[in-house]
């Protein structure tokens, strides 16, 4: 699908009222027709300006609420400021803080921009879950924040290498999909990453610890080096994508709390992984809202 690339300043011309923004979600949740009633298949339907969040099928009169299934349901804040807060975290590759989306939206409250904010990334590591790596795929672990602080996770990450032909037409060699997961760099927790991440058969380069000697289900090859330009050659995907998202982390948030660690890396990651299509991230993420199941804020912050 080819979307179209919209500016900052584009954009919020375009989504200037909550009636444009109820056409993008209705639009992003049906297709083009803007409804399609999940019983009946009918296309044609009623809406009364009395209730303009609720579409009426012609064929069999069930209701469908614009908000129901998706990450808006039990939200009071209007669709626009939630399309908007969607576009901000995914127009650029450094993101943008809460307290800048709270500024750029004129919103009153901090607690309310930074849950909605949150609200997103968890929508956006829902839809990346469904993935899986395959061929290729370089594996390592770090930890993410400050020891002595005890504000410390450890993380691995897995990255596939891919094919790809430049706009010259030449055959380079990259970085493909990402994976991540907070979890410690155990042997009983790398294999449910791996069994969760990577399909079966995938090549997977990773380090000399012993954790990863006897994955099952992938052919590991490692190295045992201790001379980091030597791991770096060895693993130059993983290794740069580690280094850059805790130059992110510290750029944009100023470090984060260790237990919204995962979500803050799906942000980065979702956007890592849509990099050479960044005129379709803002749409792909709406999607990815639209379709992600609603939580309570109990289940989210609790």
């Amino acid at each position: 699908m080819t979307y179209k690339k919209l500016s900052g300043i584009d954009f919020f011309k375009v989504m200037n009222s909550e009636k444009r923004a109820r056409e993008w979600i209705w639009r992003t949740r049906f297709g083009e027709a803007g409804f399609r009633c999940r019983d009946c298949g009918e296309e044609k339907y009623y809406e009364l300006q009395t209730r303009i969040e609720v579409r009426t099928c012609k064929g069999c009169l069930k209701q469908t609420r614009l908000r129901a299934g998706t990450i808006f349901e039990a939200s009071k804040l209007p669709l626009l400021v939630w399309l908007r807060a969607i576009h901000l975290l995914m127009q650029g590759k450094r993101g943008i803080s809460a307290l800048e989306t709270k500024r750029m939206l004129k919103l009153k409250s901090y607690d309310t921009t930074w849950k909605m904010l949150h609200k997103i990334r968890v929508a956006l590591k829902d839809r990346d879950e469904r993935y899986r790596l395959k061929g290729l795929v370089e594996l390592d672990g770090t930890c993410f924040g400050r020891r002595k602080s005890g504000n410390q996770k450890p993380v691995l990450v897995a990255i596939e290498s891919k094919d790809w032909v430049d706009e010259r037409g030449e055959a380079k060699v990259g970085a493909g999909f990402a994976k991540v997961s907070v979890t410690p760099e155990t042997r009983e927790t790398i294999q449910p990453f791996v069994n969760q991440a990577l399909e079966k058969g995938s090549w997977v380069n990773t380090d000399g610890k012993q954790s990863y000697r006897e994955l099952e289900n992938v052919e590991v090859d490692y190295q045992t080096s201790q001379n980091l330009i030597a791991l770096d050659g060895w693993l130059p995907w993983v290794h740069k994508f580690i280094s850059n998202a805790k130059t992110w982390l510290l750029g944009t948030h100023h470090g984060v709390e260790a237990k919204y660690l995962d979500r803050y890396l799906a942000e980065y990651t979702y956007r890592f992984n849509r990099r050479h299509d960044p005129d379709s991230l803002f749409h792909r993420a709406l999607k990815a809202c639209t379709l992600a199941q609603p939580r309570t804020a109990c289940a989210l912050f609790g």
